[in-house]
């Protein structure tokens, strides 16, 4: 079940939730739903009132309010039908008989809303109905999370089972969103505002709602996108959501947290004292990061922490400087002077165990913290350190308030730089060029600061050039073997190292990439090339088929960028792991593990390529899930996506394309596997194996004897593994019986495009090999259930002809034969069978020559 549904008009959040609730009823089992202030339990409980009175079951609604805790029956003064008749006596008694007639002599549930506000009478008449006919009334409840309960209703809740209302993922956001708004969302806007908001819907709604307002969010090609930076846009009221219920002691504490930013938990705890931090953390309001070298916490969701330093006066800047110095020294933990970055969202139980809205707030504050201090720390001291840090921050991890040209035409060298840190900096440096108009060359040796000596010496003409080849827009890996023997200054070893693992697996090597990564010793100064030789290693073994292999390096990886809080290792390291389970099939494991590197933005500009690839795996994923729109709007990201360099394995876009369009057609159109053959063709003529393997593997084809003699005879110059299956399920649609293609296609373990042709095969060989109609219990015998789940919704007879069939079957009609009819359109002969074989499914007809006594009109229609 997905987590949103579409109901007359309106998007049903939190379905899990509403299902776990419907069903405790039903066992007659009492239930609390919680959840965070704003996260939808009203709507949830309304909603479930709906259902159980479309079962039959007799419901009565109660609603507690502020202010109406002390005041005896209120919940029942204020009901339509329970409260008393004017004149009328009215006491416990009288309340306990109305609720008793109300709920019948049938089953029934009594729904409470906001239980902890409920008044004491209300609560003891509800919880004497309950008791009395325990075996056919069950009482709801709700409360937000943080909330003393038991404390305030304690008979009602005793026995109850606790349902969670959960954050929002991307795509329930992604929904909630376009109704309000009224049309569809860009992926990239939706994901980042689940992070910044925890996956709270009224903080999401009123997120953007301000946003719109600030004139930083607006349509762009028929979908609502972000058109400038959301890091200064101040939405109060999700402030005026997130508060109402908290102390001043409590609402104090959070703005002390807010101006800090990401802090240790000692240090949290003398800020604003022990108490008030545990109150916070049991509301929802702080997050506290248990990993990594020690504790931290930070205001949750990232969007209340925004809000909060936002609307800081000078005055009260002034107070919480005092309040730092007093407590903590003078100048200890500096304040933030910049803004939020883009949130970080959820992963599942694959990548780490923290719940989502820590994550969110938890990476989000680091980078912003880490930006601010870095900041302040440069514009003291403008020197190499701590240029190249902020310099990381915009760049790779993509904080968007930081000034890049500000820092390069600010920062001056020193005796004491570095050689490393000096080598990293001019590099960035030429990317920053190369992905923003220039060139890798001009950015290199070109230093526009104060002194203009920020270069790096002894830099040869041969490395530049074979550089800029490397980093130009033309597939090619010549430049790697035109660095052999040269002189790299030893700075830019390991990047070198980079693109010389790149180019081993770019040929088809992964052993040879494993090799020259084993050699690898490492730098402590270079944790981004240490995180991109990270991501190799994984693409090496998933390459060679290690995929358990695989599968625990990115786990392991993914954790220590957790405990290091490095924004770029998570996003590689959960790249890699969603690239392994979904090759493993796990999709649902790998979709979860991708809703963190979403959320979190995209790339810093000079390493947007690795986008492609997250981009690519979410589009197909979600397209697989039929949640068709987003998947299409993340297909257009991809598609926009700027290459200030080629990525390794660069099959990401066309294959894409072709997973996205098949399941959008819900598996009744034929898939095109013509693209991905020709971007092979491409890759392959300029050396880029691996890029073409895997093109030629996924393509949806039913292949000719020269297209499967080419494809056999690039994987025999190749070392991947990974592809034998594909190549072997190819082997048998070209050659095998009906019994190999099937049992081919057990080893896809899910359905697809390509397993949609070799279905499309299996029947018509099997026909022809005189076996009959394949049923969905011969396919499920031998490929599995996913699989033949699949194999009835191609050939539905209620599905029209697609233009090309209609085509096709008309032309046979008219007596022609297959080899003419592929003359005429240009197709192969086999692609003609099998649009032939699946237009005559969908007309009801066994054998061609029986077109002929169909009418026309029907043949062009379906």
């Amino acid at each position: 079940m997905g987590e949103t549904t579409q109901q007359a008009g309106t998007v049903q959040l939190h379905e899990d939730a509403l299902e776990a609730a419907a069903r405790h009823v039903r066992a007659d089992r009492d239930v609390l739903l919680l959840g965070d202030v704003g996260s939808g339990r009203t709507t949830l409980l309304a909603t479930l009132a709906e259902r159980l009175r479309g079962t039959g079951t007799a419901v009565v609604s109660l609603a507690a309010h502020h202010g109406a805790r002390d005041l005896p029956l209120a919940a029942f003064s204020t009901h339509p039908t329970l409260r008393p008749r004017s004149g009328a006596r009215w006491g416990l008694a009288e309340a306990t008989t109305a609720l008793a007639e109300a709920v019948g002599s049938g089953q029934a549930a009594v729904l409470v809303d906001d239980v902890h506000l409920l008044d004491g009478a209300s609560a003891a008449v509800v919880a004497a109905v309950a008791r009395r006919h325990a075996s056919r009334v069950a009482v709801v409840l709700t409360a937000p999370c943080g909330t003393d309960v038991d404390a305030a209703a304690p008979d009602l809740v005793r026995d109850a089972v606790v349902v969670r209302v959960g954050p929002l993922g991307v795509s329930a956001t992604s929904a909630l969103l376009a109704e309000r708004l009224g049309g569809q969302v860009e992926g990239h806007l939706a994901s980042v505002v689940a992070g910044r908001s925890g996956g709270n819907p009224r903080v999401a709604v009123a997120l953007v709602r301000a946003a719109v307002d600030a004139g930083v969010v607006a349509r762009v090609s028929g979908r609502w996108a972000q058109t400038g930076a959301l890091d200064m846009v101040r939405a109060d009221a999700v402030a005026l959501g997130l508060l109402a219920d908290l102390s001043e002691t409590s609402r104090r504490g959070l703005e002390v947290l807010a101006w800090f930013g990401l802090v240790d938990l000692a240090t949290a705890r003398r800020l604003v004292g022990a108490d008030t931090l545990a109150a916070l953390d049991a509301a929802g309001r702080v997050a506290v990061h248990e990993g990594g070298r020690e504790p931290t916490v930070t205001v949750s969701p990232p969007a209340l922490g925004q809000v909060l330093r936002l609307r800081l006066s000078p005055r009260a800047h002034a107070d919480l400087r005092a309040l730092a110095d007093g407590t903590l020294g003078t100048g200890v933990l500096p304040p933030p002077a910049l803004a939020l970055p883009a949130g970080v969202d959820v992963t599942g139980e694959d990548a780490t165990s923290w719940p989502a809205p820590q994550q969110v707030a938890i990476l989000t504050e680091s980078v912003r913290t880490q930006a601010s201090q870095r900041y302040r720390a440069w514009l003291d001291k403008r020197d190499l350190a701590t240029a190249l840090s902020l310099l990381r921050l915009r760049l790779l991890d993509n904080f968007t308030s930081i000034d890049v040209d500000e820092i390069l035409q600010g920062t001056v060298p020193s005796p004491t730089d570095d050689p490393d840190d000096l080598g990293s900096y001019v590099l960035l440096r030429g990317q920053w060029a190369a992905a923003t108009g220039g060139t890798l060359r001009d950015g290199m040796t070109h230093d526009p600061g104060p002194t203009g000596r920020l270069v790096l010496p002894e830099l040869e003409d041969r490395v530049l050039d074979a550089l800029e080849r490397l980093y130009a827009l033309e597939p090619s890996t010549v430049g790697v073997a035109d660095l052999e023997g040269a002189h790299v200054p030893a700075p830019l070893r390991d990047f070198v190292l980079v693109l010389q693992v790149q180019a081993a697996v770019e040929t088809g090597a992964p052993d040879r990439a494993l090799e020259l990564l084993d050699g690898w010793g490492g730098s402590r100064r270079q944790h981004a090339i240490g995180h991109q030789l990270d991501a190799l290693r994984g693409d090496a073994l998933l390459l060679a088929g290690q995929v358990d292999d695989a599968i625990d390096w990115w786990r392991e990886r993914l954790s220590a960028a957790y405990d290091d809080l490095s924004m770029l290792g998570v996003r590689l390291a959960a790249r890699g792991l969603a690239t392994g389970l979904f090759v493993q099939g796990d999709h649902e494991g790998a979709r979860r593990t991708l809703s963190v590197v979403l959320q979190m933005g995209r790339c810093g500009p000079v390493q947007s390529p690795y986008d492609e690839r997250i981009l690519a795996l979410a589009a197909t994923l979600r397209a697989r899930r039929g949640e068709t729109d987003l998947a299409a709007a993340l297909l257009d990201e991809l598609r926009a996506t700027p290459r200030p360099y080629l990525p390794a394995l660069d099959f990401a876009l066309p294959w894409a394309t072709a997973e996205v369009a098949y399941f959008r057609s819900g598996g009744a159109e034929p898939p095109d596997g013509e693209p991905l053959w020709a971007a092979g063709e491409e890759q392959l003529a300029v050396g880029r194996l691996a890029s073409a393997a895997l093109c030629w593997s996924f393509a949806p084809l039913e292949l000719t004897p020269d297209r499967l003699a080419r494809l056999e005879e690039l994987c025999a110059r190749t070392r991947l593994t990974i592809v034998r299956p594909l190549v072997h399920l190819h082997r048998t649609i070209s050659q095998g019986t009906s019994t190999e293609v099937l049992a081919a296609v057990a080893m896809m373990r899910v359905p697809g495009p390509l397993v949609h042709v070799a279905l499309d095969v299996a029947r018509r060989r099997a026909v022809e090999e005189g076996r009959g109609e394949l049923t969905e219990e011969q396919v499920r015998a031998v490929a599995g259930s996913a699989v033949a789940e699949s194999l009835g919704r191609p050939q539905a007879r209620s599905a029209p002809l697609t233009g090309r069939e209609a085509e096709i079957a008309a032309l046979a009609r008219e007596g022609l034969s297959n080899r003419q009819i592929a003359s005429r359109l240009y197709l192969s002969v086999r692609t003609v069978e099998s649009h032939l074989y699946r237009a005559m499914q969908k007309l009801g007809v066994s054998d061609r020559a029986l077109l002929g006594e169909l009418d026309g009109a029907v043949v062009a229609t379906g």
